[in-house]
């Protein structure tokens, strides 16, 4: 088959590449034409000789690895784990039989980018969704990037933001299917989690779902136990095998506890720095467990990082971002930083961390419509007294809102929300309220301005009508609320890590959260949620796969670090200046929000009384990302 034709002149107007700034961080992109542009200034070539992607560093080593045979070559982006003899093995068994998608299944997480010498690309992205590719058009050619920022500046829209998308992202972050893969650059859309694209030699595309992660209602409990430990402990030795230097989180909780745990037992290099987070005026309850938990394992050195008052949530927001996408943690940047230079300290290195952990393994709340529609009236009013008396609330109306929930199909779902816009909740959801398809709108919704409202009723209304017309037999139908659930909540945990992991690279710190490898996704999605699911029991899934490899105290806390008060003690200390960000937001500027609503609910939090805190971290979020774009950063 031919290959591409020859690069472009500098001078070619279809190609604005050679006035690209440079990224500010590690970037992979392209424009992806019959007639491909040279490398902008700083960047080289992904694969030696190749012009269709550009590479910026620095990157991590290991980061992006590329192997190639005859008639492909192959890069993985991210935390690609599988030896170098297995990926050319199974590259070159991909050309011989088509099957790219096994490429998909070695350990690890990772964005998997396929070039064939017809000229045809494809990208396959991690199960979690932590490593995305972002896509979009330059008239008749397709552009692509790791970074959104640099696909925005390829395509020639100038950063323009999607007002639709970040009104969504503030009110409405459980519901993905009101923008469907847009981001908050106009035109730019996200390549998610399980999502392939394939780009033709003529610069069309196509994308699709490789693998929807569907449970296996013939999966037994016992079965995946056993292969999440193998997962698990496999994930861990690769990483302690293959780092020079290798820390953990310690939260005293089940998630990054068991892996430092693990991490302890393969490193080959005792004792194993932990690190956890307390704040004395304000302590979220994690440091006692962590302590206890310490003491039991010698090959464990246990850190206490200590916050003060410049940590707390709001301190020292930067007059400008820099996260590619808008990130609710800027909120706790301080607290970020503070960690991280206190990791750093021994020198640079991979960091574990138990993201992903609460996704795959605990129960949301609308597991119950599960029950209620597949295990019986029997196990519902088990678990549904049950969880009622954990969180004093009314028994009844649990399980009625359980089997309300399975009665109700998505598309009733999207019209109640339409209608629920003009109506929100006079108070921030509860667990009560997310026995649902997703929480109902809070009193964040306020903020918004009427035509902001009106534009997601109206994206409401055209996701009903997708649902509507999917029909339950569909291959496209959606999942059941609980599933559905378990999805959301896992794209947001790679979100989380992804802008974690690009705060920790001036740190010289690599994090990794082997709760999202695809392997590990793979295991825990396989089995129906109403199996590993106990609410006698925390994380029952992972508590069975653990046993004998991690203290049984730890496999037996039911509690959570709660940072409620150090939110609380940071808005009021402050209060002065989220006030003056918010008179000035760009975001009042595109009509988004009416600031004056914000602020009353500022107000409230100042007070201590119940206050909205994730959706202001979400706006705050969103208001740092616009400044970046107005501060000039990566634009062209």
């Amino acid at each position: 088959m031919p290959r591409p034709a020859a690069p472009a002149a500098a001078t070619d107007l279809r190609c604005p590449s050679p006035v690209l700034p440079p990224p500010d961080g590690p970037t992979i992109a392209g424009l992806l034409s019959p007639a491909p542009a040279p490398a902008p200034r700083g960047a080289t070539r992904l694969w030696p000789g190749e012009p269709l992607l550009w590479s910026w560093g620095p990157w991590h080593p290991g980061e992006v690895r590329t192997v190639q045979c005859a008639h492909a070559r192959l890069a993985a982006v991210g935390q690609c784990l599988a030896d170098e003899v297995t990926m050319r093995h199974d590259l070159r068994q991909a050309v011989q039989d088509g099957h790219w998608e096994r490429l998909t299944r070695w350990p690890g997480a990772y964005l998997l980018i396929v070039l064939q010498d017809d000229g045809h690309l494809t990208a396959y992205v991690d199960l979690a969704g932590q490593f995305p590719l972002y896509y979009g058009r330059h008239g008749p050619n397709t552009v692509l990037s790791t970074r959104a920022r640099t696909a925005a500046a390829l395509s020639g829209t100038a950063g323009r933001p999607d007002t639709a998308v970040l009104a969504a992202h503030i009110v409405c972050p459980a519901v993905p299917e009101l923008t469907e893969g847009r981001t908050a650059y106009d035109g730019i859309r996200r390549l998610g989690g399980g999502q392939a694209l394939r780009v033709a030699p003529s610069g069309g595309s196509t994308h699709w779902t490789y693998e929807d992660l569907a449970p296996d209602p013939g999966t037994r409990f016992e079965d995946s136990a056993a292969q999440l430990r193998s997962a698990l402990t496999r994930a861990v030795t690769l990483r302690t095998d293959s780092a020079p230097r290798i820390t953990s989180d310690f939260s005293g909780g089940l998630d990054s506890t068991s892996l430092a745990f693990l991490a302890a037992r393969t490193t080959g290099r005792p004792p194993l720095d932990a690190f956890v987070y307390h704040h004395p005026g304000a302590p979220a309850g994690d440091l006692a467990h962590a302590l206890v938990h310490a003491e039991q394992a010698p090959s464990i050195r246990l850190t206490v990082t200590r916050g003060g008052e410049d940590s707390l949530p709001y301190s020292g927001l930067p007059e400008h971002g820099s996260a590619d996408q808008p990130d609710p943690a800027a909120a706790i940047g301080a607290r970020q930083r503070l960690r991280l230079d206190h990791i750093a300290r021994g020198g640079p290195g991979l960091h574990l961390t138990g993201e992903g952990g609460d996704a795959l393994l605990a129960a949301p709340p609308s597991y119950l419509g599960d029950i209620a529609a597949t295990a019986g009236l029997r196990r519902l009013l088990s678990d549904g007294r049950a969880l009622a008396r954990i969180r004093q609330l009314s028994p009844a109306d649990v399980i009625l809102r359980a089997r309300r929930l399975a009665r109700t199909p998505l598309h009733q779902a999207m019209s109640k929300l339409a209608s629920d816009l003009d109506e929100p909740l006079d108070h921030p959801p509860r667990w009560a309220d997310a026995v649902a398809w997703w929480p109902a709108p809070g009193p964040e919704t306020a903020w918004l301005t009427n035509r902001a409202r009106r534009h997601l009723a109206e994206l409401a209304e055209l996701a009903e009508e997708r649902a509507r017309s999917a029909g339950p037999a569909s291959p496209s139908a959606p999942a059941t609320p609980g599933t559905r659930a378990v999805l959301c909540e896992l794209r947001t945990s790679a979100a989380v890590q992804a802008q974690f992991t690009s705060t920790a690279r001036a740190f010289g710190i690599w994090p990794h959260a082997p709760f999202l490898d695809s392997e590990i996704v793979r295991v825990c999605t396989r089995l129906p949620l109403p199996h590993r699911i106990d609410p006698f029991t925390t994380k029952p899934l992972l508590a069975a796969a653990l046993t004998g490899l991690v203290p049984d105290p730890v496999l037996r806390r039911r509690t959570k670090g709660d940072y409620a008060a150090e939110n609380y003690h940071g808005a009021r200390r402050s209060a002065t200046q989220i006030r003056a960000r918010l008179l000035r937001s760009p975001l009042a500027e595109l009509g988004i929000i009416e600031p004056s609503r914000v602020i009353a609910s500022v107000e409230r939090a100042v007070a201590g009384l119940p206050a909205p805190f994730p959706a202001l971290n979400r706006l705050l979020g969103a208001d740092l990302w616009l400044t970046a774009g107005d501060s000039g950063q990566e634009q062209s």
